[in-house]
């Protein structure tokens, strides 16, 4: 089997069309048999960067150099209820070795459209949890994804990229800051008290903003967190009079559809026309209608505008990035040839098997036609010496299959030495 990978991220795909594939915690559940349903048993990884959808291809689909990927494809058409034409040309696929090397450089966040941040080797292992508890990776898949974390974290743990890293929350409000300067008198409307909620929040009132409002779909969540920071909280009910007061608004919920429509916007300008409204949409699917931008004064960021946020990081960690790379390329380049060792060891066992066969098989022949004419230690040194012949004519066809050897050339070993078929024969 392969590994197989079809997916977009930031680089290949607007926020438009991602956010089109995007599934939540939620969701996973029924997309993981959905996609199992239709012979892709895997797991998936969506973020704000990205959707990904990790399978194993099969053996017979080798032939075809796009049959795994076109199960994909056609699950992805079924279950988010796109056309192919729409979204084809933004999907990666990545196969093998490619494959392998991709996942551990997004658990490493190289990635990843800020350098180093943080949350992504944690999505990982929640994609990865999500799936085990589907049931839908298993195996090789089980493999690659528990390897991938481990590099994650010595990626972490032996470089420096990830000191002081940005996250996608903190980039927010370092763009608010670039556009605004100061935050201390700001007043912040933080739509969304989930993870992306929470750690804006934060940053927000260590940068110095002291006046944070936090809305929630669920009360509870917004009072806890804005507990937490001496902020306050309101309901979804008083976003209107909320948004009339703010001078900047972070959209981060999960939500499927826009919370903040264009018109609510206008709505809002129309009451304070003169007080310019910076909003920041970090959500996908984005949170705020992107229609709102056409409001006189408006002035709206998407999680694309985050770009340079993310070159500036980039910039100041090329050393660190490149040790990175080749951490992630070196665990990659081992983990694949471990995998075809792996699957190249039946083979190699079957065959030396077999020649040990032959070996005693014709070894038997001869002790018995010289009728007893040799000691113990002359029948020691007998098979010694056959076994030293097996072992040295079998090391090169040995070490053939076990170097980065596909089904191919083991089909070929197995068709050479007539391997799966009955073995010689006892003697009478």
């Amino acid at each position: 089997m392969e590994f197989l990978v079809v997916g977009l991220n930031h680089r290949t795909a607007p926020v438009e069309v991602r956010e089109r594939l995007s599934l939540n915690k939620e969701q996973l559940p029924e997309a993981l048999s959905a996609m199992n349903s239709h012979g892709a048993s895997g797991v998936i990884l969506s973020t704000c960067n990205r959707s990904e959808f990790y399978t194993l291809e099969l053996p017979e689909e080798a032939a075809s150099a796009e049959a795994g990927a076109d199960r994909v494809k056609q699950f992805l058409v079924e279950r988010f209820g796109i056309s192919l034409l729409d979204v084809d040309r933004y999907l990666y696929v990545y196969r093998g070795y490619d494959c392998i090397h991709h996942l551990f450089r997004v658990a490493s966040s190289l990635d990843s459209m800020i350098l180093g941040e943080e949350q992504i080797i944690g999505q990982v292992r929640d994609a990865y949890e999500a799936a085990t508890t589907a049931g839908t990776a298993q195996g090789p898949l089980a493999q690659l994804f528990q390897q991938a974390l481990r590099v994650g974290r010595r990626v972490r743990r032996e470089t420096g990229i990830s000191r002081n890293a940005l996250s996608v929350s903190r980039a927010c409000v370092e763009m608010a800051k670039s556009v605004l300067g100061d935050l201390s008198s700001s007043r912040v409307l933080v739509v969304g008290a989930g993870e992306a909620g929470e750690l804006a929040a934060e940053v927000l009132s260590l940068s110095g903003v002291t006046d944070i409002t936090v809305t929630n779909r669920t009360f509870q969540r917004a009072e806890e967190l804005a507990a937490s920071l001496s902020a306050q909280a309101i309901t979804f009910d008083g976003m209107p009079k909320a948004l009339r007061e703010s001078d900047i608004v972070i959209g981060c919920t999960g939500s499927p559809g826009y919370v903040l429509e264009a018109g609510l916007i206008g709505d809002t300008m129309a009451v304070r026309p003169e007080r310019p409204l910076l909003l920041i949409d970090i959500a996908v699917p984005r949170d705020i209608d992107p229609e709102a931008a056409q409001v006189q004064n408006v002035f709206l960021n998407d999680v694309d505008d985050l770009e340079s946020a993310s070159q500036a990081s980039r910039d100041k960690k090329v050393k660190e990035a490149e040790w990175a790379e080749e951490l992630a390329t070196d665990e990659a380049q081992q983990f694949r040839q471990w995998c075809l060792d792996l699957e190249a060891l039946p083979t190699v066992i079957e065959l030396r098997d077999r020649a040990d066969q032959v070996r005693s098989l014709e070894l038997h022949k001869t002790v018995r036609k010289l009728n007893g004419k040799l000691d113990a230690e002359a029948l020691e040194s007998l098979d010694a010496m056959t076994r030293a012949i097996v072992n040295k004519l079998l090391h090169d066809p040995t070490m053939f299959l076990k170097e980065r050897k596909g089904p191919e050339e083991l089909q070929i070993a197995r068709d050479i030495f007539h391997l799966s078929e009955e073995g010689p024969k006892s003697p009478d």
